[in-house]
């Protein structure tokens, strides 16, 4: 395996899979245990259930709030009401690939390239540069998308319409330009191993025009003192663990971008945003600016010349590969084991897991009328963290 070994913890720890602790640079095949134990009930407090199905909510998910009647005092989040199983195992890559895709088509390329980048880890298959760079600006393009939707949820609980409708409007367009560069607005069916059908020519041009809109958006937002007090010292996360816009908005230059060269980016002059305030606003700030580093990576990879089809013969290959890449929400794990072609074993961790317990950390001490600001903040997917891969 290219980007990981086997040994001891080694830099800080992404996660669990089934088969494994992911840290930095090393794996361990002795799980590691993650416990959090609940808080003493007082006699005043009681439980305040929120949700499965409820307004403000993308997802299904039940919340449980420990609060004395205003202030909270700890939040649980449940998201098995959501729970899929998703058989990929026996399946040949492609058919297996169809489904990984669709975990959540928010972040259907993240997972897909990151699951292709593990399977070609495990096939030591040597990936052509130019589909690397098809692959970074698949996923750019995916993470303008995806940070427009979170900042509209945030201006959404806030009760700003105008806005709300502005950004609903421009994200469609990003999502029309993508599927007018590979056929499909969610990115399915465009990569396989050792190839993507992504057509980056005129991608900056076509792009140009949504980053200006949202900049005057985004400047509009700034000047609202409402919707800056609804985020400023909402939900302080400090944790050293945390992930994505959540991490780098604490001043924790976690990224997957430049921690490991899965992808190429280090040719890209690509550098980890940060700030220090570590609460909703500077999660704010941290997407609003990677937007435009998302378009300025973009705007550094040229397009190239259609690849010839590379042609493998997967019934006699086979090992076991992993990889980790920086989705729009933080870090996505994936490994695969491959035998004559098919899945016979596989993990996944995504950034939600940890979002999540960094998320109810956060929450301690804050009100409820501060949940929403602080719940979008974060970029939390139940589609991602209620899955069940075998």
């Amino acid at each position: 395996m290219y980007w990981y070994e086997e040994g001891k913890p080694d830099g800080r720890f992404i996660g669990n899979t089934k088969k494994y602790s992911i840290y930095g640079s090393h794996y361990n095949s002795t799980i590691e245990v993650v416990h959090e134990k609940p808080p003493e009930r007082k006699p005043e407090e009681f439980i305040f259930a929120y949700g499965p199905s409820t307004g403000g909510l993308m997802e299904s998910v039940g919340l449980d709030i420990l609060t004395p009647g205003e202030k909270i005092t700890s939040i649980s989040v449940d998201p098995t009401y959501k729970l899929r199983k998703i058989k990929v195992t026996g399946m040949g890559i492609q058919d297996a690939l169809l489904r990984i895709e669709r975990i959540n088509g928010f972040h259907s390329a993240s997972h897909a390239i990151c699951f292709l980048r593990a399977v070609e880890d495990a096939l030591q298959i040597e990936v052509p540069e130019e589909v690397q760079f098809n692959r970074i600006a698949q996923i750019e393009a995916e993470r303008i998308r995806s940070h427009l939707l979170v900042i509209q949820k945030l201006a959404e609980s806030a009760g700003f319409g105008v806005p709300v409708n502005q950004l609903s409007m421009i994200r469609e367009k990003v999502s029309r330009i993508i599927g007018t560069q590979c056929g499909h607005r969610y990115f399915f069916a465009v990569n396989e191993i050792g190839k993507s059908r992504f057509m980056i020519d005129k991608l900056q041009e076509k792009l140009l025009e949504v980053i200006g809109e949202f900049r005057m958006i985004s400047e509009g937002l700034m000047e609202s003192k409402l919707f800056l007090n609804r985020l400023q010292n909402n939900g302080i996360n400090r944790d050293p663990e945390s992930t994505g816009p959540a991490a780098r908005g604490a001043g924790i230059r976690h990224d997957a971008r430049n921690e490991l060269p899965v992808l190429p980016y280090e040719q890209l002059d690509y550098f980890p945003i940060v700030r220090d305030e570590g609460d909703a606003f500077s999660r704010f700030m941290i997407r609003s600016d990677e937007i435009f580093q998302s378009y300025d990576i973009i705007k550094n990879i040229h397009a190239s010349k259609s690849i010839e089809r590379l042609d493998y013969d997967l019934q006699k290959m086979g090992g076991t590969g992993m990889a980790r890449i920086e989705s729009p929400s933080g870090d996505l794990f994936y490994s695969v084991e491959i035998e004559k072609g098919n899945v016979v074993d596989i993990g996944m961790i995504s950034p939600s897991w940890r979002n999540v317990l960094s998320f109810r950390r956060s929450m301690e001490g804050n009100i409820f009328t501060d949940f929403h600001f602080n719940w979008e903040s974060f970029g939390i997917w139940i589609s991602e963290l209620g899955v069940d891969l075998s």
